[in-house]
């Protein structure tokens, strides 16, 4: 990956986790449109983990 790849991909995994932390669906939805099976299970692996760490560790 390019690093403009990886700028888009952090990009997504925020949007996804503020959005899952929202129970924002529509959003969850806009932030893995358009990306292939590999890309969206990693980004949704990577916002689980923000999502799962801010459950058990709370915010900054």
């Amino acid at each position: 990956m390019t690093r403009i790849d990886w700028i888009e991909e952090a990009r997504r995994v925020d949007a996804l986790a503020d959005a899952l932390l929202a129970g924002d669906e529509t959003a969850a939805a806009r932030a893995v449109a358009g990306l292939d099976d590999t890309q969206r299970t990693r980004v949704q692996g990577r916002a689980s983990l923000i999502v799962m760490w801010l459950r058990f560790a709370g915010e900054d």
